[in-house]
Order: structure tokens, then C-alpha cells, then sequence
């Protein structure tokens, strides 16, 4: 069977995922490293990817590059999202990325990005019978998908997302002093998906990866719980709202101090709690759990489980 790898290229981080079969034909992943890139900084706002945060994605797709070859990689696959895919400079970006490096980037469209998203939360088995809706923070991009176990009913990606969002309001640190400014901008975006809400009736919210994964690593720390930030973690939402709370009125100095929360998430962390509380609150949403799996393990699992058809 071969050993392949998928390469995500987001607006923050190139993340980089190398799978396999095992014996009994299941897909296993056996490697999974992000590298910090921001290729948003300093343009996503101009939709231009700067020199220099060419030089830097260069960089990172040279060390993942190595990385496929330590693991003896049969195929890889790259995929980039919001920030090259609304860059103006987007094409000519990937072109240099494929002399710079020899691999080949397929820009993926919104609808494209969360129906991979789909693939990987349902790969983490944590959707039911009951519609649900899946939400991806990105740094460019953030995707809604309200499905159930079965099916997708509806699917956005809105430029909504946690390094666009910095580039607007930036700067407020705290977040607090723009918190109504910000939170405006967002509901005016997201009317239409609280209309289709009104029709699904989504019972839960499930945050996949990213962000989603902070979350539960502070509040593990917060609350000193011995649960691990697996698929399917169940979130204490009155533990969550004090961590919204503090998060507000916290500068980007008291996070990189707050446990749980990795370094590179924290100038922009503040956005994300307010778009999952904007969530929600508007959907009267009581439940709120964890998939550790998102597009490239449904890319992943589509490959190798069930042939490339889509890709």
C-alpha cells in the first residue's frame, strides 16, 4: 500500500500529514507537523501574498519536502485555501513554489475546503444522527457546515478568518476595546447562515481542529482535568465562557503566559473566541465538542480509503 502525504497550506500554518494502511486496512497517520508561515501578513487585507512571506512558505515547503523523503513518501498532494486562493498574486505564487521546490499546489475553492472539512469530522466519528454544525477557523477563511453523520445540507467559507480578521482591527489588544466593532462585522457576515440554521436546526457545534484544540488544552489546564483533548471532548460551556471572558480583556502578553495556548496562536486568539461565541449564541447551541481531525485527514482518508476520485 502506499505511504502518501497531504500538504495544507493555510493561511497561517503548512501543515504537513504522511498516512498509510495498516495490515487490517485501516488508515493510520503516522506523521503530523505544522510550520509557521503566516503568508497572510501583510497582504491578506490587499488579497497580496508579500515577498517575504513567499521566502517564508519556500522555506517551509523545503523542510516538509525533507520530511517526505525521511518517511520514504510514495505521493504527496498539496493543497493551498483562502489566503493563495484570494490573492491576486495567488498563481504566480504557486508557480514559484513549484520551481522554487518541485511541488505542484492545487488552489481549493470554499465549497471544496469544507466538504474536506466534512470528510475529516466524519472520519473523527463524532457527528450523529442529529444535524450539527461544523465549524474550521482558519487564518484566512472560516468554513460552516451544518450535516449530520450522513450528509452535508449546507456549506459556506466566509472571509472570516482569525489573520484577516487581525488585519482589519488591528491594533486592539486588549480586544475588548473593538469587541462590538468586531462582532458587528461578523453577524452582518453571517446572516445567511444563521438563516439556514433556522431550517437544519443544528443541535450541536463541533470545532474542528485548530482553535478548537486550544480551547480544550486551556481549559484542561484551567480546570486541572485529567480528560485529554481527543475527538469527541465534550466542552464545559460555562468553562468556556470564562475563558471568552478573559480572553477579551486580555493582551497578547498575558496570553503567551495563559497554559494550553501555543505561542503563535496567541496575537490572533482573541477572534476566535469571539466568532465561537458568536455561534453559539445565535444558534442557542447547548453542546460543543472537539474533532482533532479536519481537511487533511479527509483528503487522507478519501485517497486511501476510497480511491482519488475528486481529488
Amino acid at each position: 500500500m502506499p505511504r502518501i502525504a497531504i500538504l495544507d497550506l493555510g493561511t497561517n500554518t503548512f501543515n504537513l500529514l504522511i498516512a498509510e494502511k495498516d495490515e487490517q486496512g485501516k488508515v493510520v497517520f503516522i506523521y503530523s507537523k505544522e510550520l509557521p508561515v503566516e503568508i497572510g501578513k501583510g497582504g491578506i487585507h490587499k488579497r497580496e501574498i508579500t515577498p517575504e512571506a513567499t521566502n517564508r512558505a519556500a522555506r517551509a515547503l523545503h523542510k516538509h519536502r525533507q520530511t517526505m523523503h525521511e518517511y520514504n513518501v510514495d505521493e504527496y498532494y498539496a493543497f493551498a485555501t483562502s489566503a493563495v486562493r484570494d490573492a491576486a498574486n495567488g498563481k504566480d505564487f504557486t508557480r514559484r513554489m513549484r520551481i522554487e521546490t518541485g511541488i505542484e499546489i492545487k488552489i481549493l475553492t470554499g465549497d471544496e475546503e469544507a466538504e474536506w472539512i466534512y470528510e475529516g469530522v466524519r472520519q473523527a466519528s463524532v457527528l450523529g444522527k442529529d444535524p450539527a454544525v461544523i465549524m474550521d477557523i482558519g487564518g484566512g477563511s472560516t468554513e460552516f457546515i451544518i450535516a449530520d453523520e450522513n450528509e452535508i445540507f449546507w456549506k459556506k467559507s466566509y472571509p472570516l478568518g482569525v489573520s484577516r480578521l487581525y488585519e482589519i482591527f488591528h491594533p486592539a489588544d486588549p480586544i475588548i476595546t473593538k469587541k462590538e466593532e468586531v462582532e458587528q462585522h461578523i453577524l452582518t457576515m453571517l446572516q445567511d447562515m444563521f438563516e439556514a440554521a433556522k431550517t437544519y436546526k443544528p443541535i450541536e457545534l463541533i470545532g474542528s481542529s485548530g482553535s478548537f484544540d486550544s480551547f480544550a488544552e486551556m481549559i484542561i489546564h484551567r480546570t486541572s482535568s485529567a480528560e485529554k483533548a481527543v475527538n469527541g471532548f465534550e466542552y464545559p460551556l460555562d468553562e468556556f465562557e470564562k475563558l471568552y471572558n478573559d480572553i477579551l480583556v486580555s493582551t497578547v502578553d498575558e496570553r503567551l503566559q495563559m497554559p494550553g495556548l501555543i505561542q503563535m496562536r496567541a496575537p490572533m486568539f482573541a477572534y476566535s473566541v469571539i466568532l465561537t461565541d458568536i455561534t453559539l449564541k445565535a444558534l442557542s447551541i447547548k453542546k460543543m465538542k472537539l474533532s482533532r481531525y479536519a481537511m487533511k485527514e479527509g483528503i487522507a482518508n478519501r485517497l486511501l480509503g476510497r480511491g482519488p476520485a475528486g481529488i
